[in-house]
This record gives C-alpha cells, sequence and structure tokens, in this order.
C-alpha cells in the first residue's frame, strides 16, 4: 500500500472542471502537460 505522505498531488482547475494529478514517473512516460492538454481537449469534444 502506498504512504498517504510519499503520494504527489496536483490539482488544477478550468472553469468548473477540476483536475487531481498524481503523477507516475516514467523514464519513457508522456510529459505531465500532453496529458493535461489531452484531458481537457476531450471535455471539448462534443458527445
Amino acid at each position: 500500500m502506498t504512504d498517504p505522505i510519499d503520494r504527489e498531488e496536483y490539482v488544477y482547475q478550468v472553469d468548473k472542471i477540476k483536475f487531481i494529478v498524481t503523477p507516475v514517473y516514467k523514464e519513457d512516460g508522456e510529459p505531465m502537460r500532453d496529458i493535461l492538454l489531452k484531458l481537457m481537449l476531450a471535455e471539448l469534444e462534443p458527445a
């Protein structure tokens, strides 16, 4: 189980949408800005 003290968490808010991000670092992972951009663009796409 992960120790809550060691957990890194970032909160971003865009209008009424709040993103809570807990990064997992990998050597070949995507940068956080790219992940957040994808999440925000997905929210703008029509259903």
